[in-house]
């Protein structure tokens, strides 16, 4: 028995050896490459832009989520999740020498102009923007609120180049973006993202709503990019009953990396009706919520099909602020959904994975040619126009497939608006919007004085300028945009909606904003608010 214990230690040690002998051998060689380029290269290198370069290249080996964060982006991705910071408000990337734009944060400077996930930054301040670093990108779209920047983007699945101005501002450092009143029961909370406060400002926003006589509940995770899981399952957890699954993880190295969340006692809100309003910008900690929501029927999720990430991260902090945020376990749903949309390994793999999640819309043919929004019940596809003429598509096998294999959480009810004109999203862009509102908020003749005081007076009793088309024609040719009266026409109660909307903003923050919007042009939340009323009935 002496003699076989020791055969096996000797046969072990050399095992283990051999595997030691092989990583020693591959760090050699990263090594031996690191010298030869600072002693052999033409030209003179830094060591520290050597070494990131080298962390960048093994990182995009690996999945789009996996990212090397310089000590400056470091600091700005932390500063996010604390919101604290001023900036235009966008999370992005570096890929192949081109600014990819990520996600615009919601409620910010860049979501309000209209940039969208997947936009390729071009310029900033008319300065060629390819090839610009992450330091770079930091330094020229950070700055104080109030000041603007430039910004000419190009947008792929559009093939179109648009030039943005956009204002600086604060990005809020709430995630709670608005609590209100729909109407006599049903109340209305959105959530922006999921930083360090998220679950204590959602009950403090759920204790006011159910003081004002809260029935049902509509949650808003549109264009919520995720953050902090702990906070998506508290937020969870004030819905659920008690023992209900929300999440759990797993990793090949087990330990920290699995985990698994149930929920508690004690919910604020573990009955009555809910819907969750999703879209193709709600992602990682968003998709927590919604799958939990889902897989407990506890929740109707009206929108689009989610992002797609199923994977999570932790950070890595190097000693000199850098960090490395890696992703360590896959996260799966009560059900044992696995909802990670696949992805191509490279950058070319990360540039095509942005881009998938503009090009996975199955149904974008379908709308254009019938208009109005989609919806998803019971496997069945039903088309409804903007007026009362309605059309029932059948879901075949083939394009449930195809749904299936899309990532994401699929939401009960699919719907989506029909797409602006050119015109509308110039006017947009290049701030004819914030331009005509400020003149409208500054004029002390004009009616909007009469509404400074209380956002639901302002909501029901202002009305746009009737001279509004005088002065969109005026605001086209000082910023040199094409009026083409056809677009107008068929876009003016949109055209109307957002400038309204815009005046709000800047008397009431976003929370105004959002309630011009969703009383007068949000089609998920029309569904939504139809949802929770049958429901609750």
């Amino acid at each position: 028995m002496i003699v076989v214990l020791a055969f096996g230690i000797f046969i072990g040690s050399r095992l283990n050896g051999g595997r030691d002998g092989v990583l020693e051998a591959r760090q050699k060689k990263v090594q031996d490459a690191y010298r030869l380029i600072r002693s052999s290269y033409v030209d003179p290198v830094n060591d520290d832009s050597l070494a990131s370069a080298g962390i960048r290249g093994m990182v995009e080996s690996l999945d789009p989520h996996t990212i090397y964060l310089e000590p400056e982006k470091a600091a700005y991705s932390n500063a996010e999740l604390e919101g604290n910071f001023e900036g235009v408000g966008i999370e992005f990337d570096v890929v192949n020498d081109t600014l990819l734009v990520v996600t615009p944060l919601a409620g910010g400077p860049s979501e309000s102009a209209g940039i969208m996930p997947g936009d390729r930054i071009l310029a900033i301040d008319s300065v060629n923007a390819v090839g610009i670093t992450r330091e770079s990108v930091l330094r020229k779209l950070r700055g104080k609120s109030g000041t603007r920047v430039a910004l000419r983007v190009f947008r792929p699945f559009a093939k179109r180049t648009i030039d943005f101005m956009v204002t600086r501002g604060k990005i809020s450092t709430s995630s709670i973006d608005a609590a209100f009143m729909l109407d006599g029961k049903t109340g209305y909370v959105r959530i922006s993202k999921f930083v360090e406060t998220t679950a204590r400002e959602f009950h403090d926003a759920l204790l006011g709503l159910r003081g004002r006589g809260m029935g049902s509940l509509v949650i808003d995770l549109r264009g919520n990019p995720g953050g902090f899981l702990d906070q998506a399952v508290q937020v969870a957890d004030e819905l659920l009953p008690e023992r209900n699954l929300i999440v759990y993880t797993k990793s090949r190295h087990g330990g920290a990396d699995e985990l698994r969340y149930s929920a508690k006692p004690g919910g604020l809100f573990e009955k009555g009706p809910v819907c969750l309003l999703v879209d193709r910008g709600s992602a990682s900690a968003a998709e927590i919520l919604a799958g939990a929501l889902q897989d407990n029927h506890r929740a109707s999720l009206v929108g689009e099909l989610t992002f797609g990430k199923g994977l999570v991260q932790r950070q890595f902090e190097f000693s000199d602020g850098s960090a490395l945020r890696l992703t360590v376990s896959r996260y799966y749903t009560p059900s044992g959904r696995q909802i990670q949309r696949g992805y191509d390994e490279g950058s070319h793999g990360r540039e095509a994975y942005y881009r998938q999640m503009n090009d996975r819309s199955m149904t974008e043919s379908l709308l254009k040619k019938l208009g109005g929004a989609l919806y998803l019940e019971s496997g069945d596809l039903k088309v409804f126009a903007t007026g009362n003429a309605a059309w029932g598509v059948k879901a075949g096998d083939s394009l449930k497939a195809v749904l299936a294999k899309a990532g994401g959480i699929m939401p009960d009810y699919w719907v989506t608006g029909r797409p602006y004109t050119n015109l509308y999203q110039e006017l947009f862009a290049k701030g004819v919007f914030e331009d005509i509102s400020l003149k409208l908020i500054d004029d002390p003749s004009g009616p909007v004085s009469n509404y400074r005081s209380s956002s639901d007076a302002f909501v029901s009793g202002y009305a746009i300028p009737a001279d509004l088309e005088s002065r969109i024609r005026a605001e086209c040719r000082m910023k040199k945009i094409v009026f083409n009266s056809a677009e107008y026409a068929r876009d003016a109660a949109y055209i109307k909606v957002a400038l309204k909307a815009r005046v709000a903003r800047q008397l009431f923050g976003t929370e105004g904003q959002l309630k011009v919007l969703i009383r007068e042009s949000d089609p998920a939340m029309r569904a939504a608010r139809q949802i929770v009323a049958r429901m609750a009935s």
